[in-house]
């Protein structure tokens, strides 16, 4: 039976040598290494007993990176700017108040499997990271922050892309984008404890590969 080190040494090992494969054809020409996207569309907040008393609906601007290493498989970088949108939502008993939830930020690293076909190329994305809700305590804000939290952070879904000539194309993303605030974290949570926060989003922008 192989010892641990050994088992850990063949690992890295095969780890290493697909790394190396999918550099050399992507630095052969065969595969576009680098690929950058710049996307907007609309992003969901959605209500939780913690934080968040409605849903609400704000447009995220989306930047991602991304670096081939292999047809496949490519490594993925993003970063999200959810810019709020003033909205009549449910805060409490009272009546329906016009308020703004805070301005996120959202980075976050992962990977992404494509399956090319003839014209469009569908791809499913999984990563991790992290969210900042940013500190505002303007009183059309909701939750209202004196100071900016963040909280660890998961995302997942799919889209596809369509290319429109050789090196520009459409992408289209749906993802889901889950934050855990810590059990004491200022404004995020109640009474020791803190809900997870679900953010749904639909983008839709340009890509360039290089």
């Amino acid at each position: 039976m192989l010892n641990r080190s050994k088992l850990f040494g063949q690992v890295v090992a095969s780890a290493a040598l697909i790394l190396a494969s999918g550099v050399a054809a992507a630095q052969s020409g065969s595969v576009s290494p680098f690929e950058v996207s710049v996307l907007g569309g609309l992003q969901v907040l959605n209500q939780n007993d913690t934080a968040v008393p409605d849903h609400f609906v704000n447009v995220p601007v989306v930047g991602s990176v991304l670096y081939r290493l292999s047809p496949t498989w490519a490594a993925e970088g993003e970063f999200t700017w959810m810019i709020p949108v003033q909205q009549t939502v449910s805060v409490g008993s009272g009546p329906d108040q016009d308020m703004k939830s805070p301005d996120v930020l959202a980075y976050q690293a992962g990977v992404r499997a494509s399956f090319p076909l003839a014209s469009w190329t569908p791809y499913l994305a999984g990563g991790a990271g992290a969210v900042t809700f940013l500190s505002n305590t303007d009183p059309n804000r909701v939750p209202e922050l004196k100071d900016s939290q963040t909280a660890f952070a998961l995302n997942f879904g799919g889209g596809a892309t369509v290319p429109l000539r050789a090196r520009w194309g459409v992408r289209g993303d749906l993802r889901a984008l889950v934050a855990f605030p810590a059990s004491d974290a200022p404004g995020l949570s109640t009474g020791g404890t803190a809900d997870p926060i679900w953010m749904e989003r639909v983008t839709v922008g340009l890509d360039y590969r290089f």
